[in-house]
């Protein structure tokens, strides 16, 4: 009897185990299959059940991880990876930089750091890759140590919830909330993805709000979305987005308490086939900030400003330039009641997570380099749509906390006096030996004055190649992208390969070091004016100029689904121009390549392979136009076919695959 009782239970355990593993298995397809489909909140569901089955499974906790890291609580996925890096560091390739990326997004910025430099040690082919997400690391903790003398609250359940709410709008006595929100009754509309957005109003009711009602129904509908955008003034004017034609600006009236029927703007400010999203007007409304993804921008969203002319009409649209507008989006404009600082969330200056918050002053007729407003204001999720008083003590924005009622919530914040931090005092290091100065070096003046100021980047280390490690004596310079001149040049230790190169703040900066029989490295330094001085050290890898040896562009630009060479490129092509006339025999091959959404839902492989195409055979075109034969050059388009890294983490991984390189071929 007691053998026929364990042989019971020894059949049983296999059963089970059998069970287990099956519904494992099941739930990780079904979460990839999900993941795959970019539903991360269901794939999360599925992964996170396989979790409760084997909790200390390394691929289950990254998978929860990566799932995390793609949806409104990113702090979660820290915790993931990290145990799934514990459990098994080998559980993904590239475990390191999703890892990194992960602590980023948590502000624990030493260990995001570590697991970079890992990452550049295991692929040394992206080195200057993990040394652009140390730059940012290191200015996003700038940041955070120069915390700002604010209260952040949440506006509450009467005003958020679990739906979406942002670009609030607070009327000129502060007593009126206009908002947006996606908000629905409607289960069936919900479920399908169908709910609108409409425009809501609340009134003051002693500290709290009233609960909010739709604005109108002349402005709100049951076929497109609307969402505010500005008010003027007098709180008579209301300007809207409405998903009506291409997706416009519109204007509403308040007439006897009644707000009319939104009529859009004229064709200076309207695109037939462009997107026009929110909009700002200055404090005497005769300037309307808005922005558009029409052709002849910067990048994505770029920022506008259209003038009243004296029929009260709006004129010409002009863009505010390379200073504010960058290759991503700048969005929700603000323009502040003195009429010259601008507010406006972008998420292609340097920023502290998706997408933050900066401003700008107008000087004379020129905007000042944006600066990052801070933290805790921006954080690791998204923050946009701010506004703020005319005395800047208190504003109102969008953002995404943990904590919230769901989605993007509104959450004012109160302004106190500066904290003023005693800074911790440097650790001293014993310096190496200077690099022996040669005859032909040299740092522009502009240079100096700055590092005495401590507005610089000071970057440091060694040159070494590749394969040997070995210290290698080369030379550096730094071009200002900008004005395509060479600021600085230095020559590294001919013994130990040591350098130290001083960048200054508030520009675009190449660095490209040369060795005579190597490619030369490219690296790319976007530095804001806001940055603490900091130091960085990396060592710089060369490869050497043998065929089939090639190396990633990071100085050549071009626009979002563009192919013309930007003008910050042609330093960088010269060095290409340089190389070729100093090795006579040298044949290369530009290789263009994409991401896989760069073309959004309306492309496909052919349609990436060109647009990679064309822009390989732009630099090949300028080469030809400098005295270069063309039978020593070529160019290869291979569209998303062959990425560094994921294109899954869809702010740096898709970064890092749109890229330009050169490959020797003979």
């Amino acid at each position: 009897m007691k053998s026929l009782f364990f042989t019971a239970l020894f059949t049983l355990a296999l059963l089970s185990s059998g069970s287990y593993a099956q519904t494992t298995k099941d739930l990780v397809a079904k979460g990839d299959q999900l993941y795959s489909k970019k539903n991360y909140a269901a794939a999360l569901d599925n992964f996170l059940k396989a979790y409760e089955i084997n909790p200390d499974d390394a691929s289950v906790n990254f998978k929860v991880g990566l799932a995390y890291l793609y949806s409104d609580t990113k702090s979660k996925a820290a915790a993931y990876i990290d145990k799934a890096y514990r459990l098994n560091p080998k559980v993904h390739d590239d475990i390191d930089y999703h890892l990194g990326i992960a602590f980023q997004n948590t502000n624990n910025f030493k260990k995001a750091m570590e697991h970079f430099e890992d990452f550049k040690r295991k692929k040394k082919n992206l080195a200057s890759i993990a040394d652009e997400k140390i730059a940012e690391c290191i200015m996003a903790d700038s940041l955070a140590e120069n915390e700002l003398n604010i209260t952040i609250e949440n506006l509450g359940t009467v005003i958020n919830t679990n739906f979406s709410e942002y670009a609030p709008i607070l009327s000129a006595d502060g007593n009126t909330l206009i908002f947006t929100s996606n908000r629905s009754d409607n289960e069936a509309r919900v479920k399908a993805g169908a709910n609108f957005e409409d425009i809501y109003m609340s009134t003051r009711e002693g500290k709290g709000w009233s609960t909010p009602k739709k604005i109108s129904e002349n402005i709100n509908t049951d076929k497109y979305n609307e969402a505010a955008a500005s008010l003027s003034p007098d709180g008579k004017t209301l300007f809207l987005y409405s998903e009506e034609g291409a997706g416009d600006i519109h204007i509403s009236t308040l007439e006897g308490g009644v707000w009319s029927k939104p009529v859009p703007l004229n064709k200076n400010i309207n695109t037939g086939m462009f997107w026009e999203t929110s909009a700002t007007l200055s404090p005497d409304g005769k300037k309307l900030y808005f922005t558009s993804n029409r052709d002849g921008g910067y990048g994505e969203l770029d920022i506008y400003v259209s003038q009243l002319d004296a029929k009260g009409q709006w004129g010409k649209a002009v863009n505010l330039g390379p200073t504010i507008n960058t290759p991503e989006d700048e969005d929700s404009p603000f323009i502040h009641a003195d009429g010259v600082t601008l507010y406006f969330s972008s998420n292609g200056h340097r920023r502290l997570g998706n997408s933050d918050i900066f401003f700008s002053e107008l000087k004379g007729n020129k905007w000042t380099k944006p600066e990052n407003i801070g933290y805790p204001i921006n954080s690791w999720e998204y923050d946009g749509f701010f506004s703020i008083s005319p005395d800047k003590k208190k504003a109102y924005y969008s953002t995404v906390k943990e904590g919230g009622s769901g989605g993007t919530d509104i959450y004012s914040i109160s302004f106190f006096e500066p904290k003023y931090k005693p800074k911790p005092k440097p650790v001293v290091v014993a310096a190496a030996p200077a690099p022996v100065k040669k005859k032909d070096d040299f740092v522009a003046a502009f240079i100096e004055v700055q590092k005495q100021k401590k507005v610089v980047t000071i970057l440091k280390g060694k040159v070494i190649d590749e394969l040997t490690a070995e210290p290698l004596a080369a030379t550096i310079s730094l071009v200002d992208n900008q004005t395509n001149t060479v600021v600085t040049k230095i020559s590294t230790d001919e013994t130990t390969g040591d350098f130290e190169l001083t960048i200054p703040h508030g520009g675009n900066y190449g660095v490209t070091t040369d060795k005579a029989g190597y490619l030369f490295n490219s690296i790319n330094f976007n530095l804001p004016a806001f940055a603490e001085y900091q130091e960085i050290d990396t060592h710089i890898i060369m490869v050497k100029a043998e065929i089939g040896s090639k190396v990633v562009l990071k100085n050549i630009f071009f626009d979002p689904r563009k192919t013309e060479l930007k003008t910050e490129s042609v330093a960088e092509v010269e060095k290409i121009k340089e190389l070729l006339l100093g090795n006579p025999s040298l044949r290369v091959q530009i290789n263009g390549h994409t991401d896989n959404m760069e073309l959004s839902a309306s492309g496909n492989a052919e349609s990436y392979k060109a647009l990679s195409l064309k822009r390989a055979s732009a630099v090949i075109g300028y080469l030809s136009s400098q005295g270069i034969d063309s039978k020593r050059l070529s160019a290869k388009g291979y569209g998303m076919e062959r990425p560094i890294v994921s294109n899954d983490d869809e702010e740096s991984g898709r970064e890092i695959n749109r890229r330009t390189e050169i490959e020797i071929i003979q």
